[in-house]
């Protein structure tokens, strides 16, 4: 019986950009192939592909149903109608008769009889010019010549395909959430859509955990009536030990690298793990990390407990995990690839904290502080912070991790403005330390009671604190975390008027910051030191520095926040008002929408600015401007903050310049500010800005430049 390509009774749904690709590939290799995991869609985009070629002659080999690798060339005769001859093998004879034949072979689910199938298909293409192959399977042929083109799951196409195979749009938001978790597999998608027809979105939502059971279709009578068994058929033509490291790698749902995947396994894993990529059952990922797809991975946690091992390889996570942890409770500060460890690990250790760990176990303060460390950076820290808070409560007096967690319920705090409770946490830290001879950390916990000090408004107390910090870290040789603590010190005697103690303190500590610190930790520096090239009116450097911070820290948007600002402050000091207040006026809206307010000192700096570019400018451009500004996404602002033009040679404004030639006859602030009928500290203002602008220290200074100019 010849075997043309199989049809459908529903509509072919998305991949157009695919089918595109794939065509472009079909005119120049004979040999291609579709790989995939189980249920994504390979057959179905191999038929619609093979329509769309527009071939004289396609064929269908299906050996999905095989058994056996002497019925492969059988298989290949019969969807070409090549019969035995007597005496004559029958791949001699499909060899012959296909010599002379143009012909498209679509030769489906591949995966189970790759050699055999490999072995026919070189044949093919070798002896037969006029053959071309297009094969579906869960891992290459390595066939001479073959093309591999990986098939994915479905990304907007998922919710369409939802809507057609459910016979109704629904609501939109929900099957889009349903469509990410089943990670767009067409085979789930469409089995939950036809499961949406008796069972609401919201209850087919809350039971995907169960989707092996859930996604099945006993009216379908072919090998994919359910997800289970679809992934099933790729489990079972694994090897012993390629199934040994497929289940024990169900518990790392945040993905792994080679380093945890070699842990849980107990042993070297490049070869079984590329065989599992190969078998497309894990996927590698843009950072060359692996993950499963959620379904698969449900799979193998299936697997796992029935083989007993669920509770060891548990075990050997939450040991690798807590190492990933452990730094944070010796080391004076973290590493840059310290932190890209608990940030890449964040999936895992969420994972660990609710799943793998026992509700006694001290090392829940370990995984519970790692969450909040990468929730702060995130900038969405307030259900981690209440989950520590909770262990933390929960936690003994003596618990091993209790320091650290007694350190970041203090910075939980201040973040949260209870400042009182954030000095309190960090004293307990302190003193918890000290009474257990912990050294190397004391350098970092006396920065993080600084910063309860500074919140709680405790100048004194504040700049005390970060001294004792510096001088702990000198002591023990953490030379990282003295910078830091230094260019903490250098910010508040910048804001104290101490600028030239800041700026010793700030360049002192940059080198190093910079040789070994965090991008984002940089930035802050950087920033610090254009403040001290700004007050000392020193555009040039501001603008600089202050571009060098925004670069570092645009993938952080609150804490690119600063920098834009400080390009703003450098614009309307340059004369370019309007674009200072576009800048200021995208950073207040944003810092509005995401209650990041400024420090005090900062917040009166851009105060002054806008009030002096309201005067400047015309009423209607500064609105116009105000608008601009707040129609800015940070992105946006931070692109225009970037403009290499920002700087320009210094000019006054007409106020500037009036208030100029006032104090120049002799007149102070205050009869400047009554006669011009602008306030005391717009005045005020004014004169700061010029004299730095002018590179001028005094008023007479000021008065002898308006009488030559």
């Amino acid at each position: 019986m010849v075997a043309e390509l199989p049809g459908y009774d529903d509509a072919f749904v998305g991949r157009e950009a695919e089918l595109a690709e794939l065509l472009s590939l079909l005119r120049k290799h004979r040999m291609l192939t579709l790989v995939g995991s189980a249920g994504v869609g390979k057959t179905r985009l191999a038929v619609e592909l093979a329509r769309r070629a527009r071939r004289t002659e396609v064929r269908t080999v299906e050996l999905g149903k095989l058994s056996r690798p002497d019925q492969v060339v059988q298989a290949f005769a019969e969807a070409v109608g090549v019969y035995q001859h007597a005496g004559v093998a029958l791949r001699t004879t499909l060899l012959q008769e296909l010599q002379n034949r143009r012909i498209l072979l679509l030769v489906d689910n591949c995966e189970h009889l790759v050699e055999e199938c490999c072995d026919v298909v070189d044949g093919l293409l070798s002896r037969c010019p006029g053959v071309q192959i297009l094969a579906t399977s869960r891992e290459a042929m390595r066939a001479v010549g073959e093309a591999v083109y990986p098939v994915h799951g479905l990304d907007e196409d998922a919710v369409r395909l939802f809507a057609e195979r459910a016979g109704s749009r629904g609501d939109q938001e929900a099957i889009a959430a349903i469509c990410a978790r089943l990670d767009g597999v067409p085979l789930a998608v469409e089995l939950a859509a036809k499961l949406s027809k008796s069972v609401p979105l919201n209850e087919l939502a809350n039971h995907l955990d169960q989707r092996l059971d859930l996604l099945s279709d006993a009216d379908e009578q072919t090998r994919h009536q359910s997800l289970r068994a679809a992934i099933a058929w790729s489990h079972d033509l694994l090897t012993k030990h390629e199934k040994e490291l497929f289940r024990r790698l169900a518990l790392l749902p945040g993905g792994f690298g080679l380093d945890i995947a070699q842990v849980v396994q107990g042993g070297p894993v490049i070869g079984l793990l590329s065989a599992l990529q190969a078998k497309s059952l894990v996927v590698r990922e843009n950072d060359g990390r692996f993950r499963m797809l959620e379904s698969v991975r449900l799979y193998a946690e299936e697997r796992l407990g029935e083989q007993g091992e669920y509770a060891v390889t548990a075990e050997r996570i939450i040991e690798w995990l807590c190492e990933k942890g452990e730094p944070g409770v010796t080391s004076s500060i973290l590493s840059p690839e310290q932190v890209k460890a608990q940030h890449q690990e964040y999936d895992n250790v969420t994972y660990a904290f609710a799943h793998l760990v026992a509700p006694q176990d001290e090392r829940r303060l370990l995984l519970a502080t790692m969450l909040l460390r990468v929730c702060f950076d995130r900038g969405y820290f307030a259900e981690a912070g209440a989950v520590l808070m909770q262990v933390l409560h929960q936690s003994a007096a003596d618990a091993r991790y209790r320091i650290l967690a007694l350190e970041y319920a203090s910075l939980l705090a201040d973040h949260e403005q209870r400042h009182d409770e954030a000095v309190k946490y960090a004293i307990e830290a302190v003193h918890t330390a000290e009474a257990g001879g912990q050294q190397l950390i004391m350098c970092r916990l006396y920065r993080t009671l600084a910063g309860a000090y500074d919140g709680a408004g405790d100048a004194p107390n504040t700049a005390w604190a970060l001294r004792q910090s510096i001088q702990h870290g000198v002591r023990n040789g953490n030379d990282v975390s003295v910078a830091v603590s230094s260019q903490n010190l250098g910010w508040r005697l910048l804001v104290q008027g101490d600028v030239e103690a800041a700026a010793f303190l700030v360049e002192g500590a940059l080198p190093v910051l910079r040789a070994h610190a965090r991008p984002d930790v940089v930035a802050v520096a950087v920033h610090t030191s254009g403040c001290i090239a700004l007050e000392r009116g020193d555009l040039t450097t501001a603008g600089a520095r202050f571009a060098e911070s925004a670069r570092m820290s645009a993938h952080l948007p609150r804490a690119v926040l600063e920098a834009v600002e400080g390009r703003g402050l450098v614009a309307m000091l340059s004369g370019r008002h309007e674009l200072g207040v576009r800048l200021l006026a995208a950073c207040r809206q944003m810092r509005t929408t995401w209650v990041v307010p400024p420090e005090p000192w900062w917040r009166r700096k851009m105060d002054d600015a806008l009030a002096e570019a309201r005067e400047s400018l015309s009423q209607a451009a500064f609105t116009r401007a105000l608008n601009a500004g707040r129609a800015m996404d940070v992105r946006h602002a931070v692109e225009t903050a970037l403009d290499e033009e920002i700087v320009q040679d210094a000019v006054l404004s007409d106020r500037q310049r009036m208030i100029v030639e006032l104090v120049a006859q002799g007149m102070t602030n205050a009869q400047v500010a009554a006669k011009l009928g602008i306030s005391h500290r717009t005045v005020e203002s004014h004169v700061h800005n010029v004299k730095a602008v002018l590179d001028l220290s005094s008023r007479a200074q000021l008065a002898a430049w308006a009488q030559s100019n």
